[in-house]
């Protein structure tokens, strides 16, 4: 993971993981990632209803600090339905691979939002499970900065000077 945050957040995660079962919604508390909270999400998806279907995603909580990225409330909506173009596909792909293989992923991407164009958003994917096997839900946290802001301290520490 690049950034400190998503390493946190994937520690406290990990921290709830005991004898090998994935943790449940209810050993999340939200006081213990507090600082986080404005920026996380919990995700579930809907089973398609036909086998050409895809599935959807919607978000049961999302922080308040996605209001200032979508400048809407998105919790209560699904992924295919925030204004995000193509990078639905992506999240569904991300989404279904947390799904299918019980495991965290995370990333970075430049979000297609209407405000985010100038963003990278560094985020992560965590599966929860009410039966320690099942992913029943994924809880996830995401950082947006400027992407110049990025950008410009990993050129620096890739020059090589001599």
């Amino acid at each position: 993971m690049v950034l400190p945050q998503q390493r946190d957040f994937y520690d406290y995660w990990r921290s709830k993981c005991v004898g090998g079962m994935l943790p449940s919604r209810a050993d999340i508390d939200p006081s213990d990632i507090c600082v986080q909270l404005p920026m996380v999400t919990i995700t579930e998806r809907e089973v398609a209803s036909s086998i050409s279907a895809n599935h959807r995603y919607l978000f049961r909580l999302a922080g308040t600090g996605f209001w200032r990225f979508y400048g809407d409330e998105i919790q209560g909506q699904y992924v295919d339905q925030l204004p995000i173009g193509c990078r639905a596909d992506y999240w569904r792909r991300v989404l279904d691979m947390v799904i299918d293989q019980r495991r965290p992923f995370h990333g970075v991407t430049k979000p297609n939002t209407p405000i985010g164009s100038h963003m990278a958003q560094f985020w992560v994917r965590l599966p929860l499970s009410e039966d320690g096997v099942t992913v029943s839900s994924i809880l996830g946290f995401d950082h947006i900065c400027a992407l110049e802001s990025v950008i410009e301290p990993l050129a620096k520490a890739q020059k090589v000077y001599a």
